[in-house]
């Protein structure tokens, strides 16, 4: 199972480039994550088209915050997945987003744009970054693969062409 996971897209409209970002990048992707900040409803609906998990982010408009829950939990493989955007300053929010669920195996978050591998107290903590990055670009985004040896989390680097 490959899960493609973004964040933080900070897009009006889909633009030319992300639909093929997207398509390329996660082409072979059993599912899409989204934690927050997309901010248009037609970005979420060019992402809907895929097999889509997502929730709302601060910067979201409020047509699309009024489609997406503030937090999502779900299962995959077996393994429970909580989703969220985060809040508050980037120092910290993986205490901030832990204490959000109970009894899951995977925490992804965004808000922060800093791309993070971690592990606190057996829970797994996966944020893929941000696309877009205008001042220390690349942005990036995420795979989570999950197979006979376990789980893994991977940061791609953000190329447009």
């Amino acid at each position: 199972m490959r899960i493609g996971v973004l964040s933080d897209t900070h897009l009006k409209f889909p633009t030319e480039e992300f639909k093929r970002f997207i398509k390329t990048t996660f082409r072979n992707v059993d599912m899409i994550v989204h934690a927050g900040d997309m901010v248009s409803v037609e970005v979420y609906e060019f992402l809907s088209s895929f097999n889509l998990k997502a929730v709302r982010g601060n910067m979201d408009e409020f047509d699309l915050k009024s489609l997406l829950p503030e937090k999502l939990t779900f299962e995959v493989e077996g393994l429970r997945f909580g989703l969220i955007h985060g809040q508050g300053a980037p120092f910290g929010i993986e205490e901030v987003v832990l204490k959000e669920f109970e009894n899951v195996d995977v925490i992804i978050f965004g808000h922060s744009h800093v791309p993070k591998i971690s592990k606190k107290g057996g829970v797994q903590l996966f944020n893929p970054g941000s696309y877009r990055k205008p001042f220390t670009p690349p942005g990036t985004v995420g795979i989570c693969t999950i197979d006979e040896t376990g789980i893994s989390f991977d940061h791609i680097p953000v190329t447009v062409t």
